[in-house]
């Protein structure tokens, strides 16, 4: 990063010179040209990236679709939910659990500040 601050600087330096009407777009060639051969590669491809755009937008469209067909359809769908049986929990074991488990991950985060600041 450092010789890349060198070579902008001696660019902006030896530029300034031979100043003309086109001072700009002679800079701005060269810092590009600069940047561009530091072979910076990014870490997702494009064609990843639209890969992963296409696939969420087809995942929100089937959910949109999905939930369009539930409230047009003649379908009794919210009674076929509740006829699924649910087996027996008890649920003050899970709120405590919910609840433990939230308290000593707050406990771990403070100790782990904590620990960072000293």
């Amino acid at each position: 990063m450092m010789e890349q601050d060198k070579q902008m600087k001696e660019i902006l330096f030896n530029s300034t010179e031979e100043a003309s009407a086109d001072f700009t777009n002679i800079v701005m060639k060269k810092v590009y040209l600069l940047s561009t051969s530091s072979g910076y590669q990014p870490l997702v491809s494009p064609k990843l990236k639209k890969l992963f755009v296409f696939v969420f937008g087809a995942t929100v469209a089937v959910i949109l679709s999905l939930c369009l067909v539930i409230t047009l359809s003649n379908y009794n769908i919210v009674g076929w939910i509740e006829s699924i049986p649910l087996p027996d929990l008890d649920y003050k074991k899970l709120l405590l659990f919910i609840l433990i488990f939230w308290i000593m991950f707050s406990v771990n985060i403070l100790l782990q500040k904590k620990l960072l600041l000293h």
